[in-house]
């Protein structure tokens, strides 16, 4: 009975909440449906689920920060789907791991100091599995060691090497959660066939299996700590949340079942070993329980609960490492919520903190793995070192540990340490009588010298490195510290004459051998003269010189050679030189007394002496390029900008968000747009764009169709014509009024069908240049051409191997492009159809993709997935489509990327459905062909995106491209534009001749018949506007030479003429003239000097008064008073 009333000191360890100003708020979690706890913390981050991309994002942010979370905050794009969950290593505060409903895992490194840009790309990815990935954690013991559950399957990985370690496949059910006991030897389960088990991986057996909870709902199991007990969370047959206590000496039956209430969340259980604490965090629940775990009946005593007013989605615990122990902090919890991220510390109340509190916060477990995988798979159980939380004991100020990415890092257990070799018998000083006492050597090849008795044996895996001859040594190496002596130095320093003797006497005797020193020690007691003799040789020839060196490399050697190696610029050799030079001067006095008679060649001699040598292979430089060659972009600085608000079409109703993967879900020309609505029936809403405002209620005019519209596009000759691909197998063209449709309608203008196939028309694209023409693609594979003028068929491309995703004409109209689900990009000659142009291997990814044509024909540009779910975008020459010309990743999103491309500008746009940043880059001729330009980042997301004919930008705003933006319920236009100063002027390097879109250059039969006729083009200047270019070719008006004390322009010099540009002179030309125009209409005059004064009869008129006055009073006195009067009263 008195175990029941044992007084705890954590048992009143109080949750202390901090103000919000100290949460991390304006965060957006989503609703994440996994058996994840959706928040992890290493000793230096914390990582939490983020609604974006549909949850595949995780918010990485370092430990202690608060505030709010920006919109444009940098993200972890871990997956493209829901991350179930992820975990820190315990070994690397910057290894995480993360899996996801996309059946992958990807191992993340992230920095020291955080997330500066987003991270899409994984440093390791595990080989894709079958379902999705339920649960990751990582081995309590070896570094590298990573446990993936999968559905019934829970297999161990080995990160390092890339390699599955072990595999258990003995569960009926899907496994919900997983936990390793503190040594490393076993792990618990939970699965939904309402078992647990503690499986032994190294004997391949389940060492313990009972029944768990009975409701098959969510459960989770913790291994508390070292003991041997487990401790689950579940529901029982009731449907009421229960915490169940099992010992391995008796796993058939928990010895402690304790209930709560009917709540709908899974009780997540957060143990801390060190203190026996238990917190249970319940998903959707407000309050978080504390209970301390005993060893002896109860079992579980009830602390205080923290009450909240938010839902909690997730919780963890920070490590110890990462708690701040000076105030008390027993522990911290952090709370998860649909907004915020709450920091909750438990704190033992004490008197005072400014001591260490030893009893609060025991030895924890350290950072340093005790076993490597091998070892633990052999059977090694050693556990891991402790260290001590007291800050006085801390050898830096945070135990946080970033060891680097994994692909730079090695385990040094996995490496067989290589025996040190083993020094000759050193010379040793006896300390009482000061006699050498020399031990003969053995006759080995390479005699080694040990230089102090208390270098003893090297450390593991450390072998000592001899040292380069050189023509001096560095004295900082070899100076004598007095500090550094011990006792034992104290011999060494009294007989130095004796030591001296013996190294010049076995230097005489072994001639030029290496001295083997260790690299944390240095040699004491020797003068630099006397190691300058030793290091001396007789023999200038530098080919020995070179061999010894390779015999005896050390670090600055190995530093030496790959500078010297390394390439030269011609002014890095003069600057260098110079500054060569000027070090010899000032060290001509120390050169003299210090080198002797061998001196070291200057840098001139050794760059001329290396001019002809090859380059180091082992240090590549990587060429650098002038600022002044590099590739300037006129649209690197794009500004996009939405419209104002009176600008909207709003209220929009009842759009579809399933519309299939060939379509790009609205169309428009220059004065409609066309949306689809849901609903069955195939309806479309076209609306002018030109009337913004907002729609009326009630019934929304629309197409009626009779089947589900796949495809829709405006025909570019016919404004008010639009053709719509059907689920049946048939184009309809609708002939829209002008104002738009004022009632819904079922009668289409035209209906076209191909007698006897009844294939659905995915794709449907008019013809560029040629009236009357349009390309379908059917359900079977197969693209038809059309002649609309004749209601036939007079082409048909073969039946592709694959779906067709996207299909594209070429700006010439002779060529058609298509992007097949196997990857497959085809260019036919549609009047050729027979064989394909050009065929070549696209993206891998089976998920959709776009084709589009770019540069006049010139290349082809595809948007596709890699098999990682990562979006893509890669250029093709289209002459050569085996290999792409350059490919570049974006991101990982499920949401495929739909193309706008600006031919004028040569603008690839990109984005896609339920995206809010729309990526825009310029393809170029030349390499790399893909240029990121300014991404636009939307305010929220957008259901499509389509751009607007070139003739409605505004030119006099530098609009070189407009687009209509769509989301959940209003049409905005989005305006792109560049930046520039001569705004009065027409930019036309932006703006060149534009092709002339909508007017035909052929009929159907003409194209048909062969002719191929070009677009026109026109110029989109306004007749009162300069084009910017011949402002430029304007003279500049002759002024005349300036007086003295002006500004007088400087001719150019003539040695600067043939550099700089003709454009460049006049543009500083007028400059000047400008500034000095400016210049000259300063006034020099002061602001009194145009002041009024008093006129001069006033002042008479004064001192007249003033004399009459002073004489009245002075008298005769008042002659001597008439010199003070002005000079000018006596004029």
């Amino acid at each position: 009975m008195a175990w029941r009333f044992k007084v705890s000191k954590f048992k009143n360890a109080a949750p202390v909440v901090p103000k919000k100003e100290d949460w991390l708020s304006d965060i957006k979690i989503g609703s994440p449906q996994s058996c994840g706890n959706h928040v992890k913390a290493s000793a230096a981050f914390l990582a939490f689920n983020v609604e974006n991309r549909g949850g595949g994002s995780l918010g990485v942010f370092p430990l202690g920060y608060k505030g709010r979370m920006e919109p444009s905050a940098p993200l972890l794009h871990a997956h493209s789907d829901l991350i179930t969950d992820f975990d820190f290593s315990p070994f690397d505060d910057g290894l995480l791991a993360t899996c996801s409903t996309d059946a992958n895992v990807r191992i993340w490194h992230i920095p020291e100091g955080g997330l500066t840009a987003s991270i899409s790309s994984a440093e390791y990815s595990l080989p894709q599995f079958d379902k999705r990935v339920e649960n990751v954690l990582f081995h309590p013991c070896a570094d590298f060691l990573l446990t993936v559950a999968c559905f019934e399957t829970v297999k161990l990985w080995d990160i390092k090497h890339m390699k599955e370690v072990y595999g258990f496949k003995g569960h009926d059910d899907q496994v919900q959660s997983t936990s390793w006991n503190l040594s490393g030897e076993q792990f618990a389960t939970t699965s939904k066939d309402r078992k647990i088990r503690v499986i032994d991986p190294r004997t391949d057996r389940v060492a313990q299996e009972g029944e768990g909870h009975r409701s098959p709902k969510d459960s989770r199991v913790v291994w508390l700590g070292s003991t041997d007990r487990i401790l689950s969370t579940g529901w029982d047959g009731s449907r009421v949340r229960e915490v169940r206590l099992r010992d391995l000496r008796n796993f058939s039956k928990p010895y402690k079942v304790q209930g709560f209430d009917s709540s709908t969340g899974i009780l997540m259980p957060l143990f801390d070993a060190d203190t026996n604490m238990l917190f249970l965090a319940g998903k959707a629940d407000v309050s978080i329980m504390y209970w301390e775990v005993t060893e002896k009946e109860p079992f579980l005593i009830e602390g205080l609960k923290h009450n909240g007013q938010i839902q909690t989605k997730g919780a963890c615990l920070v490590p110890k490492r990462g708690l701040d122990v000076m105030s008390g902090e027993v522990n911290r919890l952090l709370q998860l919520t649909s907004n915020a991220l709450i920091p909750i510390t438990y704190q033992v109340p004490r008197k005072t903190y400014r001591e260490f509190h030893s009893d609060l916060f025991p030895d924890t477990r350290g950072y340093e793995p005790s076993v490597s995988i091998n070892e633990w798979m052999a059977g090694s159980n050693n556990p891991v070192s402790l260290i001590s939380l007291n800050p006085a004991k801390r050898q830096t100020l945070k135990y946080q540990i970033h060891h680097g990415p994994l692909s730079q890092r090695e385990d040094p257990k996995d490496q067989p340490s290589e025996a040190p070799p083993i020094p000759a018998p050193r010379s040793r000083i006896n300390g009482t009588d000061g006699k050498l006492l020399s031990d003969p050597r053995p006759q080995t090849t390479k005699p080694m010298v040990a230089v102090k008795p208390s270098m003893g044996v090297p450390r593991a895996g450390l072998t000592p490195r001899p040292a380069a001859r050189s023509s001096f040594p560095l004295q900082e190496n070899n100076r004598y510290n007095q500090d550094d002596l011990t006792s034992d130095d104290l011999p060494l320093k009294n007989n130095l004459a004796q030591l001296r003797k013996t190294f010049e006497t076995k230097e005489e005797t072994d001639g030029d051998k290496c001295i083997q020193l260790n690299e944390d020690k240095k040699i004491r007691g020797i003068s630099i003269s006397e190691l300058r003799k030793n290091y001396e040789t007789k023999d200038g020839n530098k080919e020995r010189e070179a061999e010894e060196a390779e015999e005896c490399p050390s670090k600055l050697a190995s530093l030496r050679k790959q500078f010297e190696n390394r390439s030269f610029s011609l002014d890095e050799r003069r600057k260098e030189g110079g500054r060569r030079e000027e070090e010899e001067k000032e060290n001509v006095g120390e050169l003299k007394s210090g080198l002797g008679t061998e001196r070291r060649p200057t840098l001139e001699q050794r760059v001329s002496s290396f001019d002809d040598a090859p380059s180091s292979p082992s240090t590549p430089r990587r060429p650098t390029l002038s600022r002044s060659f590099r590739r300037v972009c006129k649209f690197r600085h794009l500004k996009g900008s939405v419209g104002h608000k009176n600008s909207w079409i709003e209220n929009l109703r009842d759009l579809s968000h399933t519309t299939p993967s060939e379509c790009d879900g609205l169309a428009c020309n220059q004065s409609l747009v066309c949306l689809p609505l849901s609903g069955a029936g195939g309806r479309l809403l076209v609306l002018p764009h030109t009337r913004p405002g907002r729609l009326p209620d009630g019934v929304i005019p629309a197409l009626l169709n009779a089947a589900n519209v796949l495809d829709f596009t405006f025909d570019p000759f016919s404004p008010h014509t639009l053709a719509a691909g059907c689920d049946d197998g048939k184009i309809n063209l609708w002939h829209v009024p002008e104002a738009g449709l004022s009632h819904p309608t079922n009668q289409p203008a035209e209906t076209f069908m191909d007698i006897g196939v009844a294939e659905k028309v995915t794709i449907v694209r008019y013809h560029p240049l040629a009236s009357g023409v349009l390309a379908s693609v059917s359900g079977d594979h197969c693209i038809k051409i059309w002649d609309l003028h004749s209601r036939s068929v007079p082409l048909t491309i073969p039946p592709h191997s694959d779906q067709i995703f996207s299909a594209s004409w070429s700006p010439c109209g002779r060529y058609l492009a298509t992007l097949c689900r196997d990857g497959e990009i085809s260019v036919f000659d549609p009047r050729q159809p027979s064989t394909p142009v050009n065929r070549g291997a696209g993206s891998s990814g089976g998920r959709g993709g776009r084709v589009v044509w770019a540069l006049n024909g010139k290349f082809l540009v595809t948007i596709g997935f890699t098999k990682g779910s990562e979006r893509q975008i890669s250029v093709y020459k289209a002459n050569e489509l085996l290999k792409p010309a350059n490919t570049i990743g974006v991101d990982i999103s499920p949401a495929m990327l739909i193309p706008h491309y600006e031919p004028d500008s040569s603008t690839l746009f990109a984005t896609g459905k339920g995206d809010s940043t729309i990526y825009a880059y310029e393809i170029g001729s030349d390499s790399p062909h893909i240029f990121p330009l300014s991404h636009h980042k939307c305010s929220s997301v957008h259901q499509g995106l389509t751009m607007l004919p070139k003739t409605v930008c505004d030119v006099r705003a530098v609009e070189f491209s407009r687009m209509l933006r769509l989301t959940s319920n209003v049409l905005e236009p989005l305006s792109f534009t560049v930046p520039r100063v001569k705004t009065e002027y027409f930019q036309d390097d932006v703006f060149p001749p534009t092709r002339v879109t909508w007017e035909p250059s052929m009929t159907a039969a003409e194209w048909l018949g062969g002719t191929n006729r070009p677009a026109a083009t026109t110029s989109l200047k306004p007749p009162d506007m300069t084009t910017l270019s011949e402002s430029r070719e304007q003279p500049s008006p002759q002024t005349e030479p300036q007086t003295k004390g002006h500004h007088v322009r400087q001719e150019t010099p003539p040695f600067l003429k043939g550099v700089v540009p003709s454009d460049v002179r006049q543009t500083q030309h007028k400059l000047e003239e400008s500034l000095s125009q400016q210049m000259n209409e300063v006034s020099v005059a002061l602001e009194q000097d145009r002041m009024e004064g008093v006129d001069l009869a006033e002042w008479r008129t004064y001192w007249e008064e003033w004399y009459m006055v002073e004489r009245a009073a002075q008298g005769a006195r008042m002659v001597p008073l008439l010199p003070t009067l002005p000079s000018w009263y006596f004029v």
